[in-house]
């Protein structure tokens, strides 16, 4: 039998075998997410007439010779390069533009499929529309401990959205304020020293040290000097005149790089200096930092007194020192402000003990009241003529005030419209109080903030309040004021600042919000799906993962353009997209088939000639035995 005949079979068989893996991909132009296959073909076997001979003295070597016995399909191999994207607009098609599978599946197991044509099922799960396989992902859940984070589950899972379902109600819990107050402003109040605590940095001796100047009291001295934090000088308040407080001389020594230094402070100028035998190597005038209201009344006896005047931060005290060349006197009175920062009363502290003339006995015709709708505390001297009774009047500083208000909610949702004021009580230092302007039945709260020469939060940034929310049958929530955005991941810069520019008011965070109902969704290039609420929310619900294999072309195809891992495609990795080497996803689009027709048209010919030419040798053949079979007649 002719060796042509079967050879013609084999590439009879190989190019039918081409012709049906081009069909396929020509039916399969228009399929979602389809790869196209290729044919590869190799020879067959040899038979050997004669070996190879090597070069022998003057002889020439020979070459084999053989004669080819046919082909054979070598691989028939899945090509899965990207096919082109088309938007569709439907938000549950989703396409991978890159690396990845879509994981999906049963609770028979995984498969793998880069098309993308999902649709949600009578029960909100997100299904491949076809076979109803459920597209798989990681359950998404806000961190308990950081309402601003998510945590993303490690199991995989169907995932579902449940359009229509409720997301309750949140009572807010974490406030983050983001403005500027502006440092040119004056204090809203005179508060006697301006700062709680004001800290020099000078070099000396090549050396920079500490020289910290405080508020005392009377029974530790009226100025307290620090240096390096240790205590060095108490300065005491020994009389009042009519341009402020009077206070004692003091002296000390300090030690810096092994030498001594002199420090004193002079009553009369209120310089605090540093000297090196007699040489002045630093000096501040603490003055600059004195910040005292001063009027003067008689006593009941006819003696003048002069009186300076201090509210203690944040406004709570006001402290009166009042001096008649002989006699001190100290008195301090309650001060209480309602929740928008307004003075209500002002009383005489039952607990002042200080020597007489006690202004609740034999004292002063003078009294503290308030006045200017509740901006204001004047002191009235009964017994000066009508016109003439007014000897000192505090008013608040309005535009050294500045305020912020947005909406938090209780735990059943209610809205209430927080109001933040901040009030500059000195250089660097302001007091803030929380209320609620509309309801003046909830608690607010106070404190003082502090800044650092960068104008950034110093102390004081993160506070607490409590307030009871039972009047509207919700619980008691303990709110955090962030003014520093420590608390929400952000630089100190991104919080409240004190700058030297306008007053800017951004209150950009509260993490409260009402009862909201699921509405929609949409899908994120990283994966990430997202569910929108009624109520205006955003909430993450899932992570999308997508597949990587080591060798793709492994895959198994499974029909309804669905692959299974193989032996030789390598274990799934399973990534987030836009992460180790994955593509991203895009929603509102499918991928299609990466069958090019014209490549597909111009591998039908081929496979069509191939297999009338090795059609013609089998017909060949076939004429020469029979031409064989005519000798014999």
């Amino acid at each position: 039998m002719l060796r042509s005949l079967q050879s013609g079979v084999s590439g009879v068989k190989g190019h039918q075998t081409m012709l049906d893996v081009v069909g396929n991909n020509i039916s399969n132009v228009n399929s979602v997410g389809f790869k196209k296959s290729r044919v590869t073909f190799q020879d067959l076997l040899y038979q050997n007439m004669r070996g190879a001979t090597a070069p022998v003295d003057n002889m020439g070597g020979t070459n084999p010779m053989q004669i080819g016995l046919g082909v054979n399909v070598a691989a028939i191999e899945t090509i899965q390069t990207q096919g082109p994207p088309q938007y569709t607009g439907n938000r549950t098609d989703l396409a991978i533009q890159g690396d990845g599978y879509f994981i999906v599946g049963s609770g028979e197991g995984a498969f793998y499929t880069r098309a993308g044509n999902f649709v949600l099922d009578g029960n909100g799960n997100m299904v491949q529309s076809g076979t109803g396989l459920r597209l798989m992902g990681y359950k998404v859940e806000v961190d308990p401990n950081d309402p601003t984070r998510y945590i993303v589950g490690t199991d995989l899972q169907g995932i579902n959205i449940p359009v229509g379902q409720k997301l309750e109600a949140m009572a807010t819990t974490l406030v983050g304020f983001r403005c500027n107050l502006d440092s040119r402003v004056g204090s809203y109040l005179p508060f006697g020293f301006e700062g709680e605590n004001i800290t020099f940095n000078p070099v000396i001796n090549g050396q920079e040290v500490q020289i910290g100047f405080s508020e005392g009291d009377d029974a530790t001295g009226f100025i307290n000097v620090t240096f390096e934090g240790s205590p060095l000088l108490s300065i005491d308040l020994i009389g009042v005149d009519s341009d402020g407080p009077v206070f004692a001389d003091a002296s000390g020594t300090i030690a810096i790089g092994g030498d001594s230094y002199t420090v004193t402070f002079t009553g009369s100028d209120n310089l605090l200096t540093i000297t090196d035998g007699g040489n002045v190597v630093w000096q501040a005038d603490l003055s600059n930092y004195f910040n005292f209201a001063t009027f003067a009344a008689e006593d009941s006896g006819g003696n003048s007194f002069n009186f300076v005047a201090e509210f203690d931060p944040p406004g709570e005290e006001l402290h009166l020192w009042g001096y008649d060349g002989t006699t001190l006197v100290h008195y301090y009175y309650d001060v209480t402000m309602d929740e928008e920062g307004r003075f209500k009363s002002i009383v005489l502290d039952a607990n002042t003990t200080d020597p007489s003339p006690d202004p609740r006995t034999d004292g002063f015709t003078f009294s503290p009241v308030v006045s200017s709708g509740g901006y204001a505390i004047t002191f009235e001297d009964s017994s000066q003529p009508a016109g003439k009774q007014v000897l000192l009047t505090l008013s608040q500083q309005l535009d050294s005030t500045h305020s912020a208000k947005l909406d938090i909610y209780d735990s059943l949702g209610n809205p209430h419209t927080l109001e933040v004021k901040w009030s500059k009580i000195g250089p660097n230092q302001w007091s803030w109080m929380a209320y609620f302007p509309d309801e003046p039945s909830l608690s607010g709260s106070s404190g003082v903030i502090g800044f650092g020469p960068d104008g950034k939060v110093s102390g004081g940034g993160t506070v607490s309040m409590d307030v009871d929310f039972g009047a509207y049958g919700a619980d008691v929530s303990t709110i955090t004021l962030d003014f520093s955005g420590e608390s929400l991941g952000k630089d100190l810069v991104d919080g409240v600042t004190q700058y030297g520019s306008g007053f800017t008011t951004k209150a950009y965070y509260q993490d409260g919000y009402p009862m909201g109902v699921l509405q929609d969704f949409s899908v994120g290039q990283d994966g990430t799906i997202v569910g929108s609420y009624s109520n205006g929310r955003n909430k993450t619900l899932y992570s999308l993962p997508v597949a990587l294999f080591a060798n793709p072309q492994g895959l198994v195809k499974e029909g309804e353009t669905l692959f299974s891992v193989s032996p030789n495609s390598g274990l799934p990795e399973i990534v987030t997209p836009q992460e180790g080497g994955a593509g991203s996803i895009l929603g509102g689009t499918l991928e299609m088939a990466n069958v090019d027709l014209t490549e597909e048209f111009v591998n039908l010919i081929m496979a069509q000639r191939g297999f009338q030419a090795n059609a013609r040798v089998i017909t060949t053949s076939d004429q020469v035995l029979e031409e064989l079979m005519n000798i014999k007649r």
